[in-house]
């Protein structure tokens, strides 16, 4: 993702110098239409991706026309014909898009060759096609992965909090509870006993759904509580580059949040008898979900 901070950072000197920030949301098209999107929407922002956040929202389509969100005119574009003899780069052929409303958008693996009205400078209006979804780049399948930011890319924000609503029935779903012990993890059950020597990471599985099971939404809000006490709470609304790394508004990197890719509630002292964990979870559409875990703790051998 700092490839998105250096495209900007070059730019944004000239380029939005007469372009002030507007604080009011406009109205957004979804880059792909007349398709069951509900359906389609196959991975969200915010999730884990081994070792960094997906910064965008996954729309399965192939050779499908691609619309721009909103007016604006052509940031940058990069095709592979513009240098055949360079490797392709992960984002495959790409479209950034710069809107009047200070946001910017990024549509990426997208097939074919470029439109020739797609230029740098060229304007355009909302739902005017900038090319049509692929599989260029690292992509294991044909899609639109669909980025939206601000602060001349300083700030990535979630989609789905802007675009039209898709229809979605389904709080998250809070699954197993885990603890790792170096590359090996147990599943912990509500009332389990264990045995520990030292601290160990907690993680658990977090899913929210759409209208079924299969389909993606994406978690806004998570809290955990442990023995009573608030821990560790994130907001997956916007991501924002801080020294060097990618962070939610309170400051929580990809590495104090994830942990082999699921949710990391923490690396928690438990003490001897009962612990309790709380999650509590959040989507965009407001639906939320609550699940504790009571964990008793046999004996401490030894460590911390």
């Amino acid at each position: 993702m700092r490839s998105i901070v250096v495209v900007f950072g070059l730019l944004a000197s000239f380029i939005f110098a007469e372009e002030p920030v507007s604080e009011t949301k406009p109205e957004f098209v979804w880059p792909i239409q007349g398709l069951d999107l509900p359906a389609l929407i196959t991975s969200t922002f915010g999730e884990s991706r081994k070792d960094h956040f997906h910064n965008g929202l996954d729309i399965s389509s192939v050779l499908q026309p691609v619309k721009s969100m909103s007016q604006g005119f052509i940031l940058y574009s990069r095709y592979a014909e513009d240098d055949p003899f360079e490797e392709e780069r992960g984002s495959g052929n790409i479209v950034w898009v710069a809107h009047k409303s200070g946001y910017v958008s990024g549509y990426y693996h997208l097939g074919g060759t470029r439109n020739e009205t797609v230029r740098t400078g060229k304007q355009i209006s909302a739902g005017d096609t900038i090319g049509i979804s692929g599989n260029t780049g690292h992509s294991t399948g044909g899609h639109l992965h669909f980025v939206l930011g601000k602060d001349y890319g300083k700030t990535l924000l979630d989609p789905l909090a802007y675009l039209p609503a898709v229809e979605d029935t389904m709080p998250p779903q809070i699954a197993n509870l885990f603890i790792h012990v170096g590359e090996n993890f147990t599943n912990l059950n509500d009332g389990d006993n264990i045995n520990v020597s030292k601290a160990f990471p907690l993680t658990v599985s977090i899913i929210d759904g759409g209208v079924k099971n299969s389909q993606r939404r994406g978690v806004k809000d998570v809290k955990f509580l442990f023995n009573g006490e608030a821990y560790k709470q994130a907001n997956f609304s916007s991501l924002r580059f801080e020294e060097g790394k990618w962070k939610t508004k309170e400051g929580h990197s990809f590495d104090d949040l994830f942990f082999k890719d699921r949710y990391l509630v923490g690396i928690l002292n438990l003490k001897a008898g009962e612990n309790t964990i709380k999650v509590q979870t959040k989507d965009f559409s407001g639906k939320e979900s609550e699940r504790s875990f009571s964990i008793n703790i046999t004996r401490i051998s030894g460590g911390n």
